[in-house]
């Protein structure tokens, strides 16, 4: 790998003693080295066989699914109790029974994702088992992800949301922006999607992905069911292979680099989320991922600084802001560090020029990098816009129901609170819950957060231009919008999960481990909202301080791992390369 004066990222790693022990065989010593992973792979891939039963006798109000192999997958797990007698009402109960026993076997895939991490962790960094066990992992991922495919069961219909989109396209030739699948109300798919009478929430990329695949799909909801789980895990096993890739790009060992497949490629939210759910976020997170690995790539070749080094990458990052437009914060943050960049490298390449020069340099890459974002979308959004009035294009984004109300979140909390428990009027009590009843209130305050971050990040960045810094800053941003957003789903994890993947290691920052352990944590507390999707006793509905068991878990875990963070000598010299 070429050294030159970009080469900031590789912090020193601790190497351990090689695996070799004297007199035992080197094939005995492979062999007991991978059996570990190999037992995890097999109790991961039983452990989501199993969850096809509880997720299967769990009723469905809007389809009921029939998939191929379903009733087998099912049959395996029947074994499972259907009713744990939680409540007087039969149906609550066994509803309830079966979320529970889901939700144990997602811990259980937790526990032994956590033990296959803590086993390589503590392997030599240069094993030579490393390589079997990321064949193992995307094994693991590929059959549990499959298995997840055909369960006859859904936990979300976002997936029939997207098929009227496709129908939208392919069927009708109309555009999703501004009719909805309402306004052909003899379509099937009409009344199995909650959100018919609204129009597209989505990216134009999303709408194109979905008519392609509108083109393809049968008539038959199962078809479009297939067609996009098969995609969101197509997805996700190619962004493992992004991680893998942008690690070993950035010279890490073979152990980080096998960690940071692991975190990705096994976290049972992620995997679940693609491979039952369906969700397009792992599908933007592809472009996420690819903006890392372009950013990585230039930085290595000494060409990032340039045009022709940051604006590939700059690219990918407005492709999955073209999926889900959440990301556009990354694109911001990457701009100030593009800016940062082009700062340092006029300051190092040429002394003796005044810093009027350098800020040039820097204005001149964040006037290129915006200008180039702007054609981008437009050229996107473009063919969807023509012909409708600026006002129509407003409401197309201002009128989707993520744009106007509220779910599994503090403001759905509070709204369903206030709405059972009426206080006296002109107390304070009443006063604030009116206050943060109101949508717009959180809408700025959701913008004011993301701004303290991203002004955070500016400065972080600034004293440390790494693309580690970046991604995490990134990660911080993201990470602090899903803890006050009034519009929240567990799949929105697999946007922290796969940036926090591509920061390792994270043994020499605090403020890494930190969010590597909120990043973690949220992705099991997340789950909790099934607990109270549908409503029944003992669990009741979204209210409250309900929404705490979501977010006050991994804001505990990024203050005890910052908290409980150790000074080590290795990382004093990982911050002097940071600072070069």
């Amino acid at each position: 790998m070429r050294e030159n004066q970009y080469m900031i990222e590789k912090p020193v790693e601790e190497r351990p003693p090689t695996e070799k022990s004297p007199g035992v065989p080197a094939t005995m010593v492979a062999t007991r080295l991978i059996l570990p992973p190999v037992l995890c792979t097999i109790a991961f891939v039983l452990c989501a066989l199993f969850m096809v039963a509880p997720l299967s006798r769990i009723p469905d109000p809007v389809i009921q699914l029939q998939t191929p192999l379903g009733g087998l997958l099912a049959r395996i797990g029947s074994w499972l109790p259907n009713d744990f007698g939680l409540d007087a009402n039969a149906q609550a109960s066994q509803v309830n029974s079966n979320y529970l026993e889901f939700l144990g076997l997602i811990a259980l895939l937790f526990v032994i994702y956590g033990v296959c991490v803590l086993y390589i962790a503590r392997l030599p960094a240069e094993s030579g088992v490393h390589r079997q066990t990321r064949y193992l992992l995307w094994t693991g991922a590929a059959l549990a992800g499959l298995i997840f495919v055909f369960t006859p069961a859904m936990l979300s219909h976002d997936i029939l949301v997207y098929a009227s989109y496709s129908r939208l396209l392919a069927n009708y030739h109309a555009n999703p922006y501004f009719a909805p699948i309402a306004a052909f109300p003899h379509d099937p798919y009409f009344p199995l999607n909650y959100w018919g009478k609204t129009v597209a929430a989505y990216g134009p990329l999303w709408l194109a992905v979905c008519g392609f695949l509108g083109f393809l799909a049968g008539p038959q909801p199962i078809d479009y069911v297939l067609a996009f789980r098969l995609f969101a895990l197509a997805a996700h096993l190619f962004n493992i292979w992004l991680v893998t890739k942008t690690l070993r790009e950035m010279g890490q060992s073979p152990r980080t680099i096998t960690l940071g497949a692991l975190l990705y490629a096994w976290n049972p939210l992620v995997l679940l989320e693609s491979g039952l759910g369906g969700h397009n976020d792992v599908f933007m997170m592809t472009f996420l991922l690819l903006g890392v690995f372009l950013t990585v790539r230039a930085q290595q070749h000494g060409t990032l600084p340039s045009p022709r080094g940051y604006l590939p990458p700059l690219i990918a990052f407005t492709l999955a802001a073209l999926v889900k437009f959440t990301t556009l914060p990354v694109i911001a943050l990457f701009i100030v560090f593009i800016a940062w960049k082009a700062w340092h490298a006029s300051r190092s390449h040429s002394v003796e020029v005044t810093s009027v020069h350098h800020w040039k340099s820097a204005l001149a890459a964040a006037v290129i990098s915006g200008i180039n974002v702007g054609v981008i979308v437009l050229g996107f959004y473009g063919p969807f816009w023509i012909g409708h009035s600026i006002y129509d294009i407003q409401l197309s984004f201002t009128t989707p129901p993520s744009a106007l109300f509220a779910e599994n979140s503090i403001l759905r909390a509070i709204l369903v609170w206030g709405h059972d428990h009426r206080l006296p009027a002109d107390t304070m009590g009443s006063i604030l819950i009116q206050i943060f009843s109101i949508r717009k209130i959180w809408d700025d305050i959701n913008i004011a957060i993301l701004g303290i971050m991203c002004i955070v990040g500016a400065i972080w960045m600034w004293h440390a231009p790494s693309i580690r810094t970046f991604t995490l800053a990134a990660l911080a941003a993201l990470g602090a919008l899903l803890i006050v957003t009034p519009w929240f789903f567990d799949w929105y994890i697999t946007w922290l999960i796969g940036l926090a993947a591509v920061s390792l290691p994270l043994s020499h920052s605090r403020v890494g481990r930190a969010l590597l352990a909120f990043t973690l944590t949220f992705s099991a507390s997340a789950f909790l909202t099934y607990l109270f999707k549908d409503g029944y006793p003992p669990f009741g509905i979204w209210t409250g301080l309900v929404c705490l068991t979501t977010i006050v878990p991994p804001l505990l875990a990024f203050l005890i791992a910052f908290i409980t963070w150790h000074h080590t000598a290795s990382k004093t010299t990982f911050e002097r390369r940071s600072r070069k």
